[in-house]
């Protein structure tokens, strides 16, 4: 960290900083000298920090919009949600199991269809998502450059293949509903 001047020796050549030992001061990477970093401002938001001696960014900070993507997104890999959504898809499925053998009454038979249709779907769309997430940081990678690979080829998918365009903006859909869900449950955990 910090060399402050009353800890150096006399045969110490290097130059401590001006302001060592009253701001907080931080290391450079670049130039490997200590400093206090200068924020710039852009319409009263900081945006970087810079180093004053040799001017090279050290700190993004997110704007407002990536802040408040980064408060609904979680990048926690985890399929505890999944479980959860494919063991309430398998409920569903007993009740339509049980409703078409007739032990439960037949009007529950439409709540099972209906309710494991929708929870598998949802289930396919939570592992697709995770899937990604997880292949994404296996490989050390920004999981944004395979979603953007993902959105050309379903652009693509569009262009070739007319027919398919149903099935694409259900598959859409679901990742939207996917997204705003898991956006509120993350919301949620991060207010408390």
């Amino acid at each position: 960290m910090a060399t402050f001047s009353s800890q150096l020796s006399r045969k110490d050549t290097s130059n401590p900083s001006v302001f060592a030992g009253h701001h907080a001061t931080v290391i450079c990477n670049e130039c490997n000298r200590s400093m206090v970093p200068r924020v710039v401002v852009y319409y009263g938001r900081p945006t970087k920090s810079v180093c004053p001696f040799c001017g090279a960014a050290f700190t993004r900070f997110p704007s407002g919009l990536q802040q408040f993507s980064q408060r609904f997104s979680q990048k926690i890999v985890s399929f505890a949600a999944f479980k959860r959504i494919a063991l309430v898809a398998a409920g569903f499925s007993l009740i339509w199991l049980l409703a078409t053998m007739e032990i439960l009454p037949s009007e529950m038979e439409a709540l099972g269809i209906f309710g494991s249709i929708i929870f598998s779907a949802f289930g396919l769309t939570e592992l697709f998502y995770q899937t990604i997430e997880f292949i994404a940081e296996q490989l050390s990678h920004n999981s944004n450059y395979y979603w953007s690979a993902i959105a050309l080829i379903v652009i693509l998918i569009q262009y070739v293949r007319d027919d398919l365009t149903r099935y694409v903006v259900m598959a859409s859909f679901l990742m939207i509903v996917r997204w705003i869900l898991a956006g509120f449950a993350a919301a949620r955990n991060y207010s408390q």
